[in-house]
């Protein structure tokens, strides 16, 4: 093809025809009236419906053209089908549970759906809103509901009582004691259904706007339980092997000390529940346990009984054989038995076990009484001279508690305490009632076993003389002359104030006491292995004399012409003594000074009314006022009479 170009100045416009601009004129005359008179249409159209919903609009085939915004939600909710009328049903295994539509907030956006049919042909464009007002004449504007499928917190709730519902804890398998014997309830399996599990498929089943029922099957998780049915039989097993009599026995006893624990018992001591690592097993109640083990104590438990040497004659016999303490230990036989009861369940077919006990050595064993008994010796004696009289019960207050004395064994390193040496002090026993000092005069018969206190002085010289440590002694209220000046040692009981005569065998060796008492005399032997102490005596150190004076006082008990001496006099002083016991390699063990105060006593004559007061010429030695009221000396007053 052959393209030819003209200059740009050779081009002139081609004058129109005057038939042709006619038509064209007439065209655009009449399209310009068309627009005017739809302009006009859709401008009375926007008159005539005012705030109404344009004609032609629906939602959901639902005609609301013309309405006003209340009429229109009036019109959808009479003639929309109910979206909150129906229900979900969830199905999980064979259980079903039913949810209502109107329980979730099921319902339509009434207001969201009429603001978009309002806003039909109300857009702000005069133009596009007047084509979109005819185009509705000619074709309705047809809006899809809009739904609320639910209110998340209705759901949540909702959705978490179905679970729960649905869900069903497992049954843990548990073994039930009945008297001695222990059965087994099996264990079940549970299931479990999320609560997020039934608000993602009921949210998803309900976001439509298809108002039917649904039907929402869901699988709920097998839950196992923790304790199985084998781990519970296994317990009940265990638990059964452990119910069976048990024997307790002492190491080193008799036949005659054991002691049984019955299957009834054990029985009662058996829970069930977790155990170390394991999650159910059989339990025993280690309180009961040590219960049973305590209640063993008064016959399990007992004192160590020294190695005896006895006496014979003037001297030593043989050894009786001591014997060995025993303390259970409560805890640690506790442990025993719950390890042997525990043995038991794992299988061990143990019948017995032995309680454990803590064992203590006498103080002197067979063995060293059986090696000390040859090289025993008399190391130290002491007699002392009396008058044989009622103030002593012609001696039976002195030698009654010498023969108890007698063959009396101190260990090493034990205390000696006269009263608690000597047998019980009654008149079944051939006491009597003597002299005492009480409260600072000698009284007749004043008191039960009065004269006792020749016994504890001539025992405390024989000690002090053996050169053992001495505890308490303590000096008559006056001084008696019979015994050596400061180095007397009186006793006594009155209530609760005791004065008691005590030494300490502080040797390595055993001490066997010796006593010997006759009417008239007393005497105490130390016999012991000879251990080279020896003992210096200072000389009594006598100060702050006070001369006693003779009184007469008339008696209206006495006849005329008679007289009866009460009371001897008694001189006043201070008195101390010095001991010094040395070792053989030239130590000195013990050093002490005693002090006596022995306080002044006037004599007393009585005499008849109407005789002239004659002092007696009664013996030289006092006799009335020797030892104690109560059982001994009263308490000595502070002030001298």
């Amino acid at each position: 093809m052959t393209t030819a170009t003209f200059p740009r100045r050779l081009i002139r416009p081609m004058a129109t025809p005057p038939a042709r601009r006619s038509t064209l004129i007439g065209f655009v005359a009449t399209l310009l009236v068309g627009l005017l008179a739809v302009a006009g249409t859709s401008a009375a159209m926007a008159i005539a419906t005012g705030d109404a919903v344009m004609r032609g609009v629906s939602i959901g085939g639902v005609d609301i053209g013309g309405l006003d915004r209340a009429a229109a939600i009036q019109r959808l909710e009479e003639r929309l089908p109910s979206l909150s009328a129906g229900q979900a049903t969830i199905v999980v295994d064979r259980s079903q549970e039913v949810v209502s539509y109107d329980a979730i907030g099921r319902r339509y956006e009434l207001d969201a759906m009429l603001d978009g049919a309002v806003a039909v042909g109300r857009n702000g464009d005069p133009l596009a809103d007047g084509i979109a007002r005819l185009r509705s004449l000619v074709h309705p504007t047809a809006l899809i509901p809009l739904v609320h499928a639910f209110d998340p917190a209705a759901l949540d709730q909702v959705s978490t009582e179905v679970a729960r519902r649905v869900s069903r804890s497992p049954l843990e398998a548990v073994v039930i004691r009945d008297g001695m014997a222990f059965e087994v309830r099996p264990a079940e399996d549970g299931r479990g259904l999320e609560p997020a599990a039934v608000v993602e498929a009921l949210g998803a089943a309900v976001t439509t706007i298809d108002p039917a029922d649904v039907v929402i099957e869901l699988e709920a998780a097998s839950l196992a339980p923790i304790v199985s049915t084998a781990e519970a039989h296994a317990a009940a097993a265990a638990a059964t092997a452990m119910v069976a009599d048990l024997e307790l026995t002492i190491p080193d006893a008799g036949e005659d000390e054991v002691f049984a624990i019955s299957a009834d018992t054990i029985a009662t001591w058996i829970s069930f529940g977790p155990l170390a690592d394991q999650d159910y097993a059989a339990r025993i109640d280690a309180g009961s346990a040590g219960t049973e083990i305590a209640a063993l104590v008064e016959a399990v438990d007992r004192d160590p009984i020294n190695a005896w040497i006895s006496v014979a004659g003037s001297g030593m016999g043989g050894v009786v054989a001591g014997q060995t303490g025993r303390e259970l230990d409560i805890e640690a036989s506790t442990d025993v038995l719950l390890a042997t009861l525990t043995d038991r369940g794992g299988g061990a077919a143990t019948g017995s076990l032995a309680l454990a006990v803590n064992v203590a050595e006498p103080a002197l064993t067979t063995e060293a009484a059986e090696a000390a008994l040859p090289q025993m010796e008399l190391v130290s004696s002491w007699t002392t001279t009396y008058v044989s009289n009622d103030g002593n019960g012609f001696g039976a207050n002195i030698s009654i508690p010498a023969q108890d004395l007698d063959g009396y064994n101190l260990a090493p390193g034990a205390w000696f305490s006269f009263w608690g040496g000597i047998g019980p002090i009654n008149l079944e026993r051939g006491y009597t009632y003597g002299g005492a000092i009480i409260n600072g005069r000698s009284v007749a018969n004043g008191a039960l076993a009065g004269g006792i206190c020749s016994t504890s002085t001539t025992l405390f010289n024989a000690a002090m003389r053996a050169g053992l440590e001495i505890g308490d002694r303590a000096a008559h209220y006056y001084y008696i002359d019979r015994y050596p000046t400061g180095l007397d040692a009186t006793v006594s009981i009155y209530d609760e104030w005791v004065t008691d005569m005590t030494f300490r065998n502080d040797t390595g060796h055993p001490i066997v006491i010796r006593g010997f008492g006759t009417p008239g005399q007393v005497t105490f032997q130390m016999w012991g292995v000879p251990n080279g102490r020896t003992v210096a005596l200072s000389d009594p150190v006598i100060t702050n004399r006070r001369t006693a004076t003779e009184t007469t006082r008339v008696s209206d008990d006495l006849a005329p012409g008679t007289s009866r001496r009460v009371e001897y006099p008694h001189d006043g002083l201070d008195v101390s003594v010095s001991r010094t016991v040395t070792a053989g390699d030239g130590t000195v063990l013990h050093q002490n000074t005693w002090f006596s105060k022995y306080r002044p006593v006037n004599g007393i004559t009585l005499v008849g009314p109407a005789a002239e007061a004659d002092p007696a010429d009664d013996e030289d030695e006092d006799e009335e006022g020797d030892t104690a009221g109560g059982i001994g000396d009263a308490p000595p007053e502070d002030d001298e009479p």
